[in-house]
């Protein structure tokens, strides 16, 4: 019995392990995305415990977390993390992903993914657009 005990806290901890987080992402996290036409836009991040909340300034100048932009899903894997989110309004529905690579305790390397639907007059469905984005948050 004593062996069977040891033998399932081993496996859980083994299991355990195999799902958890290797690197420590959490902080205030600043860069400059550019997309694959070129144009270049500003992502800033706060990241706590793997939960990833866009954040901004308010008149003020303070940080404030970007409702805009709500996070639905944030996963940590190894050296990744990941986290998406989508909205709807009137004719279209948005999701836009992000990949997280830990780089270095002072960069992470990101992969951002916009598509956009919209319902449309001329045809029985909808049509779509989107892009890609790379950039590095310090």
């Amino acid at each position: 019995m004593k062996k069977t005990m040891l033998l399932a806290v081993f496996i859980m901890f083994s299991i355990v392990q195999g799902f958890s987080q290797d690197r420590d992402f959490d902080g205030l996290w600043k860069g400059i995305m550019e997309k694959e036409n070129g144009e270049k836009y500003s992502l800033t991040l706060f990241i706590e415990g793997n939960n990833v909340y866009s954040v901004t300034e308010d008149e003020d100048g303070d940080l404030i977390k970007d409702r805009q932009f709500e996070v639905q899903n944030s996963k940590g894997y190894g050296e990744h993390l990941n986290y998406f989110w989508v909205n709807k309004g009137g004719v279209w529905t948005e999701t836009q992903m992000f990949s997280i690579s830990w780089s270095s305790e002072s960069e992470l390397s990101v992969f951002h993914m916009r598509h956009v639907s919209n319902k449309s007059d001329e045809i029985d469905g909808n049509t779509d657009w989107g892009y890609f984005a790379k950039g590095i948050l310090k």
